[in-house]
């Protein structure tokens, strides 16, 4: 069972299911002993450029609403839980500062306004690894994580890898 219970939180995320970065808050709707669903839809930005070719996106920038759904299943406690049935030990104290490692699958989507072009959207599978550190110091205890992920994605039939990393805390 992992101890980084949250419900809520905030995160900057670049290069993930954000053409450039973005500003999400995640929500916990469903968890479980080792696992938890994590929805997370936010708002981000493309500064202006230059015309790179026929049919791409040409001067002005542009708002990005990346949303994703993804599933997270605990990772860093297979050892500790065969050792923990094979040996019997006194119960202490959990520690004040905890680390959980967690691998994330998923799908998002996130439809791109163009202010010079028309609407976009792009399709991502999400698939990576979260680093969640509990604070567990009173009045409330505070969760951060950092996320990598590797994000391929669809777009007018075309197919792009992409990776992106995530930084957040819960609220």
């Amino acid at each position: 069972m992992y101890r980084t219970r949250y419900r809520t939180a905030i995160m900057a995320e670049s290069f993930a299911i954000s053409p450039l970065g973005s500003i999400n808050v995640e929500y916990l709707p469903v968890r479980w002993q080792n696992s938890f669903l994590a929805l997370r839809t936010g708002i981000g930005f493309l500064p202006g450029g230059q015309t790179t070719g026929v049919g791409q996106v040409a001067n002005g920038g542009g708002v990005s609403i990346p949303t994703s759904v993804t599933y997270n299943y605990l990772i860093n406690n297979l050892r500790k839980g065969i050792n923990k049935r094979v040996s019997v030990r006194c119960k202490s104290a959990p520690s004040k500062i905890a680390a959980e490692w967690f691998v994330e699958m998923g799908t998002g989507v996130t439809p791109v306004a163009y202010r010079s072009a028309e609407t976009r959207s792009y399709i991502f599978g999400i698939l990576g690894l979260r680093q969640q550190v509990i604070f567990d110091i009173p009045p409330h205890p505070r969760v951060v994580f950092l996320r990598v992920n590797v994000t391929p994605s669809y777009s007018f039939g075309k197919y792009e890898l992409r990776g992106g990393v995530s930084l957040g805390v819960s609220l």
